[in-house]
């Protein structure tokens, strides 16, 4: 009996060794996101300081360049990285082109549980789990109480019983510009202007949708009746009612919002943590609307962590992965960033923890609402990366002026070329 116990045991050391060379040291370099600098240097020093002898490097890109960056370093096979930031619609196409490796080994039935269904879901891939979501997303409508006020308007009301309608945006809009005097303020704009993950929603709450079943048929969808009236209304804010200002990027929305400039903006929940550092500005929010002919839909999902199958650290990376997504680094990153959580006991808090009774984080609370009710994901594709390339370039010049049923009928045929090769 003792014989046998030495034996376990020293088959048990022999082991631990192993284990520990691939998960206790070493460093781990992550592609991520510039805009999550702040929030994520507080992830990474908590991680460090709780795993001596490990180092979190990171290379990071604006959005803009993000997505062609891990592109072109993952598309060369580059085993530089380990931890890559992963937009949800990206995680399929990723993993079908061998970018990114599988996570199921690495977390349990029980971890997962940690996160809704639905984003389980987004980061999975022919039934094989590869990115957890660092978070989750949703937007609401803020607005600047002084420009409602000097125009006699009421606040619109935060119950989603009691949500607005597109139309009526735009009827109050016109009447915030003409009462302000100033032909630099206007009623409404979108914070992710021309970008399907905030504009899609539109097209949703119309019943269209932005591509087949089938992940790669665009004809009937894009030019389909409920895509083009949300692009013909999307295009009248612009250029009819011009109630909505051209000549902006997305990156300067928010900005014009704390200037003043515009009474409503869709937007998302962390952008309560700019406007509560803006000394004046007063604002409050509502639902997203809806048009009066459609139902309510909202934006859902966002950026997913993945490990990439080119990295010689894998145990590592996934240690950091799962860290980042559930442990105390997923607290540290929602409290800096002001997120919007993807893990379902920070869903349950929102609407029992105290601190969510008082405006401005009772967003969350409508939040938490939205998500069991409106969310509405975007398409799920092999071929995302040119969908979505084809659909922004092609929203941006409806925004412009261009014909709109031209224009998505030009986008159709571009996508069939290029999401042919799925087939």
């Amino acid at each position: 009996m003792k014989k046998l116990m030495l034996v376990v045991l020293a088959c048990a050391l022999a082991l631990a060794p192993v284990f520990a060379a691939d998960t206790a040291k070493g460093t781990i370099r992550f592609l991520t996101m510039a805009e999550y600098h702040n929030a994520l240097e507080g992830v990474i020093k908590a991680f460090e300081a709780s795993h001596p002898g490990v180092t979190v490097e990171t290379e990071e890109f604006p959005f803009a360049q993000l997505f062609d960056a891990i592109e072109i370093k993952l598309g060369s096979r580059n085993s530089k990285f380990d931890v890559i930031l992963t937009d949800s619609p990206m995680v399929s196409g990723y993993a079908y082109r061998g970018f990114i490796t599988p996570l199921d080994e690495y977390f349990t039935a029980a971890e997962k549980a940690k996160f809704t269904s639905a984003l389980v879901g987004s980061g999975s891939f022919e039934g094989e789990f590869y990115a957890p979501p660092l978070k989750n997303s949703c937007h609401v409508l803020w607005y600047n109480k002084k420009l409602l006020d000097k125009a006699g308007i009421p606040y619109p009301s935060a119950d989603p019983k009691n949500r607005m309608t597109w139309e009526d945006v735009v009827d109050i809009s016109k009447k915030v510009m003409a009462a302000s005097g100033d032909p630099t303020i206007y009623g409404l704009t979108f914070e992710q202007i021309s970008r399907p993950y905030q504009i899609l929603p539109l097209v949703n709450s119309l019943g269209g949708a932005g591509i087949g079943p089938d992940g790669i048929t665009v004809d009937g969808y894009v030019n389909g009746e409920g895509f083009v009236k949300a692009m013909q209304w999307y295009s009248d804010i612009h250029n009819k009612y011009k109630i909505a200002p051209k000549g902006i990027a997305p990156s300067e929305t928010v900005g014009q919002f704390t200037a003043g400039k515009i009474a409503f903006l869709s937007a998302n929940l962390f952008d309560y943590k700019t406007f509560e550092k803006t000394a004046g500005l007063q604002y409050g929010y509502a639902p997203l609307p809806y048009f009066k002919d459609g139902t309510p839909v909202t934006p859902t999902d966002s950026f997913h962590v993945s490990v990439s199958n080119y990295s010689k650290n894998k145990a590592l990376a996934a240690e950091f992965v799962k860290y980042l997504t559930f442990g105390e680094g997923s607290d540290i990153y929602l409290d800096k960033q002001g997120e919007f959580s993807a893990r379902i006991d920070v869903l349950n808090s929102y609407g029992t923890n105290p601190k969510y009774n008082s405006f401005p984080l009772s967003a969350f609370r409508l939040a938490a609402q939205e998500a069991k009710t409106t969310a509405f994901p975007r398409p799920l594709s092999l071929g995302y990366r040119e969908w979505e390339s084809v659909i922004t370039a092609t929203m941006e010049d409806i925004r412009n002026g261009a014909d709109v049923k031209p224009a998505l009928d030009k986008a159709v045929k571009a996508l069939t070329v290029q999401l042919s090769i799925y087939r």
